[in-house]
């Protein structure tokens, strides 16, 4: 998080620099430093609010993906007993990538807001594969 604010501060200077800003006092330095600072803060908060939205829209997904789950384990019960045992596996199997979606949502909670984009690209796959492997099953039930 340091390297970051360091970092964060080194381009602002350099940016300064490139732009023919001469730092003459102190005040001018604290101005800068005042400046890098609330830059920093909005780039957490855009971190944050980017963080907060996606695992928003997850678990809608999520909500979305148990709702067609629901729907197939009552077609389930009309079904013959061969039919019945083959999309029965094919609904556990939908469930567990389910469960391990929400494993990851949890993580990605307790990870540092900096670092939860690492996460994220794996939950998206896995939350694709989860959404077509259900339409997948879907479209074997009358």
């Amino acid at each position: 998080m340091m390297r970051d604010s360091r970092f964060a501060v080194l381009l602002f200077l350099t940016g300064a620099l490139c732009l023919g800003v001469t730092i003459s006092s102190s005040a001018d330095t604290g101005t800068i430093t005042k400046e890098a600072r609330e830059t920093v803060k909005a780039v957490k908060e855009y971190t944050i609010q980017q963080k907060e939205t996606f695992q928003r829209v997850a678990h809608e997904e999520l909500t979305a993906v148990q709702t067609q789950i629901t729907l197939l384990q009552g077609k389930v019960r009309d079904m013959s007993a061969s039919a019945r045992a083959d999309l029965q596996e094919s609904i556990n199997e939908l469930e567990k990538k389910r469960d391990m979606i929400q494993d990851q949502l949890n993580k990605m909670q307790t990870e540092a807001d900096e670092k939860w984009h690492i996460i994220r690209s794996s939950v998206e796959t896995t939350i694709e594969e989860l959404k077509d492997a259900c339409r997948k099953v879907m479209s074997r039930v009358p």
